[in-house]
C-alpha cells in the first residue's frame, strides 16, 4: 500500500474517515433504501484502492499516478449514476427495458475498474477468476452439453453485471458489505487500537505457557481469539506470529512446524464464533438463517478444530522434549483479572443478537462500548488521533472486502444468470455415483482449487455457488452444506500451490514457503476431517437432544486426538507405523460413526492410548 504525503495524504484520510463515519451513522440510525445504500458504498470504497494501491512495483508509492486519479473518479462517477438514478432504476424492468448508452458506458468501465481493483487490493487469481466468468458469459452460445447457454447482447450482460438488483456489482453481496459488514470491521478497528489483541495475546500466555509446549499452545489460543477479531487470516499471522514464532523456535520447534502451527492456528480464527469473518454474515443472508443460529452451531466444530491442533502441538511437544516457559516470561495475574473487562465487547455481541438486535445494531452498540472501556486504562484510551486511525483503517479494509464482494457479485450473476451453477452441480451429482461421501470429497477438491489464492469470502460464495446444491441433493440439511463449504473456502489458505496464510507465516520464521505450506496441511488434517464429522453427526451443530450432542462431541473429539497421534507418531514414547495406522483406524471408527462401530472405535481408542502409556 502506498504511504501517501501531502495534501493528497490529507484528502485520502478525511475521505477514508467520511466513509466510516456514514457507515457508522446508517448501522445505528437505518440504512438508506438498497440501491442507495449500496451505490453509495461503492463510491465511496471503490475509489480509495486506486488511491492507494499501485498498479505495479514501478509505480509511484507516495502518491496516485495519472491514470490512478482517473480510474478512481471513474469509480466515483459510476457508482453517483447509480445512487442518483436509484429511484428510476429501482422500477425498470431488467432484461425488458432498454439499456441507455451512458449507462452502457459507466457499467463497462466500472466492471473493468472492479476487475483491476481485484488484481491490486486481492490478488492475480481473483482477478483471472473474474475474467474467466465474463468470457463465460460472452461466449456461453458456443459452449456444449450442459454449459451451453442461449447469451445476452453485450448491453444485456452490462445490465446483468452493473445495473440488476440483487446481482452484479450492486446486487445483495455488496448489501451485506455495506450493511453489515462495514460495521464489524468498524467493531474490530476499535477493538485493535483499544488494545484488546494484546490482551488476548497476555491471555493465551497466561492460560497456557505453563504447559509443556506451552508457546506453540499460545499460538493456538491467542490466534484463535485473535482472529475472531481481526477477520483477517494474514492479518493475524502478522499480528500474533511475529510473537508466537520466535517463541516456538526458542522453545524447540523448527522453524517450519513453528510456521505451520501459526498458520493453521490463524486460519482457524475465521471459524472461531462470534464473528467469523465475512463468510458467516453472507451464509445467514443466502440460506435465511438466523446469524446468531449459525454462530451456535459453528461453535462446536470451531472448539474441536482447535482441540485437534491443540493435540498436534501438545504430542509433537511430548516427542521433542519441549519444557515450560518460565515464570519470567509468563504474565502475572493480577494485570490478566484487571483487564478481563476485555472479554465484555465479546459477550456483549452475543447477548444483543440473542435478545433480537440486528448484527449491524448490536456491533454499532459494542464499538460505543469499546470506546468506554479504553477509558479505564490510561494506557488505553482512545483519544481522537486513535480514533481517526482506526475509522482510517477500517475504510481501508471494508475497501477490500467491498472490491472482493462486488467482484464475487459479477461471478454469481454470471453463474445463476447463464444457469452454469446447477450444470456445475449437476456435474459432480453425476461424478459422485450418488455416493454421499465421494460427494462431499468432489466439493472439498472444487473448493479447495477454487479457493487458491483469493480470499475466503469470494471462494466461500463461489463454492457454495456450486457446491451446496449437490449437498443438497443427498438431503444434507442447509446449514450443514454451507457451513461445510464455508470451512474449506477458510482452509484453502492453507492448501499448497497458494497456500497464502501458510506463506505468510514461513516469511516470519525464514522457513522454505512451500514445504511450511505442505507442513500446514499435514499438521492440519485433523482440522480438515471436522466438516465431513458434522455432516455425518448433525449434533455437532447443536441439532439433536443433549445427550445426542455430548455423544457426538466426545467421540468427534477423542478421534481428532487418535488421528493427531496417527500425524505426529508420538504418545508418551515414539509409534511404528502400524501403531499410527491403528490410531488412525480408531480416528475413522469415531469421526464417521455407523451403529455399532463406534464401540470398536472407543474401545480401540482407550486400548492404544492405555498400552502406549504401559508401554512408556
Amino acid at each position: 500500500m502506498r504511504s501517501l504525503k501531502g495534501w493528497v495524504k490529507v484528502f485520502v484520510l478525511v475521505y477514508a474517515v467520511a466513509a466510516s463515519l456514514t457507515h457508522l451513522y446508517t448501522s445505528g440510525y437505518g440504512t438508506f433504501e438498497p440501491r442507495t445504500q449500496r451505490g453509495l458504498h461503492l463510491l465511496l470504497l471503490l475509489p480509495l484502492i486506486y488511491l492507494l494501491f499501485p498498479a505495479t512495483k514501478k509505480s509511484p508509492k507516495d502518491r496516485p499516478s495519472f491514470f490512478d486519479g482517473i480510474a478512481s473518479t471513474l469509480c466515483f462517477l459510476a457508482s453517483f449514476y447509480i445512487v442518483w438514478d436509484a429511484e428510476r432504476l429501482n422500477f425498470r424492468m431488467v432484461g425488458m427495458d432498454d439499456v441507455r448508452t451512458i449507462e452502457i458506458i459507466l457499467g463497462t468501465f466500472l466492471v473493468i475498474l472492479v476487475v483491476e481493483a481485484c488484481r491490486r487490493a486481492l490478488s492475480k487469481w481473483m482477478a483471472l477468476t473474474i475474467i474467466i466468468a465474463l468470457f463465460y458469459l460472452a461466449t456461453a452460445p458456443y459452449w456444449p452439453g450442459l454449459m451451453k447457454f442461449k447469451g445476452y447482447s453485450f448491453p444485456r450482460m452490462v445490465e446483468v453485471l452493473y445495473l440488476a438488483g440483487d446481482e452484479g456489482m450492486f446486487g445483495f453481496l455488496t448489501g451485506i458489505s455495506s450493511n453489515i459488514l462495514y460495521i464489524y470491521i468498524i467493531f474490530a478497528a476499535f477493538m485493535l487500537h483499544a488494545g484488546v489483541g494484546q490482551f488476548l495475546i497476555n491471555f493465551a500466555i497466561w492460560a497456557t505457557g505453563w504447559t509443556r509446549g506451552g508457546p506453540a499452545k499460545i499460538s493456538v489460543i491467542s490466534s484463535s481469539l485473535y482472529g475472531t477479531v481481526s477477520g483477517s487470516t494474514v492479518a493475524n499471522v502478522y499480528a500474533t506470529g511475529s510473537f508466537t514464532i520466535p517463541l516456538m523456535k526458542k522453545g524447540g520447534f523448527i522453524p517450519k512446524q513453528a510456521a505451520a502451527i501459526e498458520a493453521i492456528s490463524s486460519t482457524g480464527g475465521q471459524l472461531m464464533p462470534p464473528i467469523m469473518g465475512a463468510g458467516a454474515f453472507i451464509m445467514s443472508e443466502i440460506t435465511g438463517i438466523p446469524y446468531f443460529k449459525i454462530i451456535q452451531s459453528a461453535a462446536l466444530p470451531a472448539l474441536l478444530y482447535f482441540f485437534g491442533l491443540f493435540c498436534v502441538v501438545h504430542f509433537l511437544a511430548m516427542r521433542h522434549g519441549m519444557k515450560v516457559l518460565s515464570k519470567e516470561e509468563r504474565p502475572d495475574v493480577w494485570p490478566m483479572l484487571r483487564n478481563a473487562y476485555y472479554f465484555l465487547p465479546f459477550i456483549l455481541v452475543v447477548t444483543f443478537l440473542g435478545y433480537g438486535y440486528s448484527p449491524s445494531k448490536s456491533a454499532f452498540f459494542v464499538v460505543l462500548v469499546i470506546t468506554g472501556l479504553s477509558f479505564l486504562d490510561r494506557r488505553t484510551f482512545m483519544t481522537p488521533k486513535k480514533i481517526l486511525n482506526a475509522l482510517f483503517d477500517s475504510a481501508i479494509n471494508a475497501a477490500i472486502i467491498a472490491t472482493a464482494l462486488a467482484g464475487s457479485g459479477m461471478i454469481v450473476g454470471t453463474l445463476t444468470r447463464t444457469g452454469a451453477a446447477l450444470a456445475f452441480g449437476s456435474v459432480l451429482l453425476s461424478a459422485s455415483f450418488n455416493n454421499l461421501l465421494l460427494a462431499m470429497i468432489l466439493v472439498f477438491l472444487v473448493v479447495s482449487v477454487l479457493g487458491t489464492g483469493i480470499p475466503t469470502t469470494p471462494a466461500y460464495i463461489i463454492g457454495v455457488t456450486v457446491g451446496a446444491s449437490a449437498l443438497g441433493k443427498f438431503d444434507v440439511a442447509l446449514l450443514s452444506a454451507h457451513l461445510f463449504v464455508f470451512y474449506y473456502a477458510v482452509l484453502s489458505d492453507l492448501t499448497p500451490p497458494d497456500a497464502i496464510t501458510a506463506f505468510a507465516a514461513a516469511n516470519l520464521a525464514g522457513s522454505e514457503m512451500m514445504s511450511t505450506g505442505i507442513e500446514a496441511f499435514k499438521l492440519g488434517i485433523a482440522g480438515f476431517l471436522v466438516p465431513f464429522a458434522f455432516v455425518f453427526q448433525p449434533a455437532l451443530l447443536l441439532q439433536g437432544t443433549f445427550f445426542q450432542i455430548l455423544k457426538a462431541s466426545g467421540l468427534t473429539a477423542l478421534g481428532v486426538a487418535c488421528l493427531a497421534v496417527f500425524l505426529v507418531g508420538h504418545v508418551w514414547s515414539p509409534l511404528n507405523w502400524l501403531h499410527r495406522l491403528l490410531f488412525a483406524s480408531a480416528a475413522i471408527f469415531l469421526v464417521f460413526p455407523t451403529i455399532g462401530m463406534e464401540f470398536i472405535g472407543i474401545g480401540l481408542a482407550f486400548g492404544l492410548f492405555i498400552w502406549a502409556r504401559v508401554r512408556k
